[in-house]
């Protein structure tokens, strides 16, 4: 029961640090329009994820802001390292593992696993398409 209420706390608060971060970083956003974009966006993927992963409300409700903050984040890297291509996949990436991170907290292990699985089949479905007959 105590190790219950404290993997709960521990959820708890790395989830509203995370939040924080989130909100942050929707007030630092440089144009106030490119902010209400990118937040429908981010809905737009979390009710796309929550469909396809089967999330409950409470894990749509934590993934919004980690998809949110992940577009400001990506935007934000396109703009800055907009002539430094290898710097701007560097820092993609790092923004990356820190939202699969993320994501490892909020989703289950099934649903984490579909999601890796989906964003790594397009690098992949090339070189599976011609396997076998069925």
């Amino acid at each position: 029961m105590a190790k219950s209420i404290i993997t709960l706390l521990t959820l708890f608060f790395a989830f509203s640090s995370f939040t924080a971060k989130a909100q942050m970083a929707d007030r630092i956003a440089d144009v106030p329009s490119m902010g209400r974009s990118l937040d429908a966006e981010a809905v737009v993927l979390t009710r796309e994820m929550a469909s396809r992963l089967h999330l409950n409300e409470g894990e749509y409700l934590k993934l919004l802001p980690v998809n949110r903050t992940k577009l400001l984040g990506l935007s934000s890297i396109d703009r800055m390292y907009r002539g430094d291509e290898a710097e701007r996949a560097a820092k993609a990436a790092e923004l990356e593992a820190q939202y699969e991170q993320e994501c490892s907290r909020i989703l289950t292990p099934s649903q984490l696993s579909q999601l890796q699985q989906e964003n790594d089949q397009p690098a992949t479905a090339p070189t599976n398409s011609g396997n076998g007959l069925g």
